[in-house]
């Protein structure tokens, strides 16, 4: 026997084999190719957006009412320094506050940076004192971040809720970050 008559017997083997399992399973009802389906990757299921909720239609605000506001200077009773009159969310009535040399304009709440901003004007270097109340701002860890002009600042001294914060002749804002704000 040649090395040609054993490779067609081995051709014809597994032919017949293949022919056999395909007979086998036409007869049986199995298919081969039954597990090939399962290795195919099933679809996801599709992701079905909700429809977007109706649109939210504002009311047109009523018309303001614009008061002339006096540019006389008044005294703030509570720290005895000149002050100009409070706008709505101001709280220069409302903490305890002295400047050295500067007169404050206003005290607003930031509930957005959850910060105090304090706008003034000085001429000269000075410091500023400022009494925080938590009932409108406060800190997790007790700490507040001061910002003097837009530079951060290391030179201020606090006693509990107490700040001592010097800044140079030209300043017009100070910014004290705590946690957090009430309005």
């Amino acid at each position: 026997m040649t090395t040609m008559d054993k490779a067609g017997i081995g051709i014809t083997i597994g032919v017949m084999a293949v022919v056999m399992v395909i007979g086998v399973s036409s007869t049986s009802g199995v298919s081969i190719f039954d597990g090939l389906v399962e290795m195919e990757e099933k679809p996801s299921t599709p992701v079905i957006q909700e429809k977007p909720s109706t649109p939210v239609i504002q009311e047109k605000p009523s018309t303001p009412v614009i008061q002339k506001a006096s540019s006389i200077p008044m005294v703030n009773a509570k720290s005895g320094n000149a002050s100009y009159i409070s706008s709505v969310g101001d709280v220069i009535d409302h903490l305890d506050f002295k400047i050295s040399e500067g007169d404050v304009k206003s005290m607003q709440l930031d509930k957005y940076s959850s910060s105090l901003v304090i706008n003034f004007k000085s001429t000269e270097d000075g410091e500023l004192f400022v009494a925080l109340d938590e009932g409108y701002i406060g800190s997790d860890d007790g700490t507040f971040f001061v910002i003097v002009g837009d530079e951060e600042s290391n030179d201020y001294e606090q006693a509990g809720s107490d700040l001592f914060i010097s800044f140079p002749a030209g300043t017009e804002k100070i910014e004290i970050i705590g946690s957090y704000v009430l309005l």
